[in-house]
């Protein structure tokens, strides 16, 4: 797994790609966690390049939400393979994040 950064406007990019699973989970965390501090006033998660992610990389983006929203930030999540927004809808969590289908839609 690569995690990359850009800002575009005030959105804050974190670039994810490869798989997100139980053994490379703990450097997502430190990433998401050191931006979701309320330094950013938003972020969101360009998911583009994730084609498998298990229960512990959700598990880390919604700590990441519940992190920007206690902080008054905003979160996303972007370009979701459908494979990952399956995983997300059975769970009823396409819900609870906000989803863009591409960088175009953020404002």
């Amino acid at each position: 797994m690569d995690i990359t950064f850009k800002d575009h406007g005030e959105h804050k990019i974190i670039a994810i790609s490869g798989e997100v699973d139980l053994y490379n989970v703990s450097e997502l965390k430190k990433q998401l966690f050191s931006i979701t501090d309320g330094s950013c006033p938003s972020v969101v998660i360009d998911m583009s390049n994730v084609n498998y992610m298990d229960s512990s990389g959700i598990g880390a983006l919604v700590a990441g939400q519940k992190k920007m929203k206690a902080n008054n930030g905003k979160f996303a999540l972007m370009n979701i393979h459908d494979d990952v927004l399956n995983i997300l809808k059975l769970a009823t969590l396409d819900k609870f994040f906000k989803i863009y289908n591409n960088i175009n839609e953020l404002i």
